[in-house]
């Protein structure tokens, strides 16, 4: 199920640091759809670093690389509605919002994902350590769906170059 959902968020999207803590709830927001969504992958030991910021004017916002390890985000990328909703469908999927959601025992690392989440009046903030360098597969799906937002970044480059059915000009 969520393979699919990740196949058609991918056909949708062309081609801050937070600290760890323990999942805690927010009250209840009626009619409130606050989101903010900070996510970290970070990889300390390869020095590869991706933060993802989706905030809760529905703006999203992508840095990679150094600028990541240290909490900015300067590139913004289109997030539209449809995109929005399969997104938080993902992350309802992997349990992230569940009552009784609880973070993933602890691995060694080296790479782990600092979440700070907050979406229909829920409030989680948490870390994730990898097996290694992998992730369980719904955390391995989410990245991959943040991952398709951010590949927007080369859109303009890519467009530019030529292809094989249109000659170069």
């Amino acid at each position: 199920m969520v393979k699919g959902t990740m196949l058609l968020f991918a056909a949708m999207v062309p081609g801050g640091c937070v600290g760890p803590g323990g999942a805690a709830t927010a009250p209840s927001e009626p009619n409130n759809q606050a989101i903010k969504l900070l996510l970290l992958d970070a990889d300390g030991e390869d020095q590869r670093y991706a933060l993802y910021k989706w905030r809760a004017d529905g703006r999203f916002f992508y840095g990679g690389g150094r600028e990541a390890h240290e909490g900015e985000t300067p590139i913004e990328l289109t997030f539209p509605e449809d995109v929005r909703r399969t997104l938080t469908k993902v992350i309802e999927d992997i349990g992230w919002l569940a009552v009784d959601f609880t973070p993933p025992a602890s691995s060694s690392g080296p790479r782990l994902l600092e979440v700070d989440l907050r979406l229909k009046g829920v409030r989680r903030k948490f870390e994730i350590k990898a097996d290694g360098r992998t992730f369980d597969r719904g955390t391995a799906e989410l990245l991959e769906a943040l991952q398709a937002i951010a590949a927007q970044r080369f859109k303009g480059v890519l467009d530019g170059l030529p292809q094989a059915d249109r000659p170069a000009g």
